[in-house]
């Protein structure tokens, strides 16, 4: 196994788990907020930021690639437990897009209103990374070990199929 072909391998199972990241962020509100109308699965129809989701998703992403060649080495070339860095990789995605996310609302909105009634660095900041962290970490923590599983068990595939 290579280097090159443990970040391919890492890289594509993380743009999988992001996808997956990203549907479960959208079903967590839905569910919390669930009425028994199909109403609460629409309420990003509802929100007026779609920039900073937006934001949110390509940040996800970005780092999900980032992340992925990282995980990908050092599960299938260090030979390092696939759970805990699969945890470890999920867990600092979720925390380098959530702070990333709320830094571009930071400085879009945020960053103007020093000086008034409210604390933009607790109302940009904080509040987000508490929320997000608070109900995806347990996500994070699971999709972290399908993650760190799945580029273990594609590079035991890819191992064999070059012996």
């Amino acid at each position: 196994m290579t280097k090159e072909t443990a970040e391919k391998i890492g890289i594509r199972i993380a743009i999988i788990s992001v996808t997956l990241g990203v549907l479960l962020a959208y079903l967590i509100p839905a569910f919390i907020f669930y009425d028994g109308t199909l109403k609460a699965f629409t309420w990003i129809f509802e929100i007026g930021f779609w920039d900073n989701i937006l934001m949110g998703i390509i940040f996800f992403y970005v780092m999900g690639y980032l992340f992925g060649k990282k995980a990908g080495i050092e599960i299938l070339i260090k030979k390092r437990n696939f759970v805990l860095i699969g945890i470890k990789y999920a867990v600092l995605i979720l925390i380098t897009t959530t702070f990333m996310s709320t830094l571009f609302g930071f400085f879009q909105e945020g960053i103007y209103n020093f000086g008034g009634f409210s604390n933009p660095l607790y109302n940009y900041i904080f509040k987000p990374m508490y929320w997000i962290l608070m109900y995806g970490t347990l996500p994070a923590i699971i999709v972290g070990i399908l993650f760190g599983l799945k580029i273990k068990l594609n590079g035991n595939k890819d191992t064999r199929l070059k012996s």
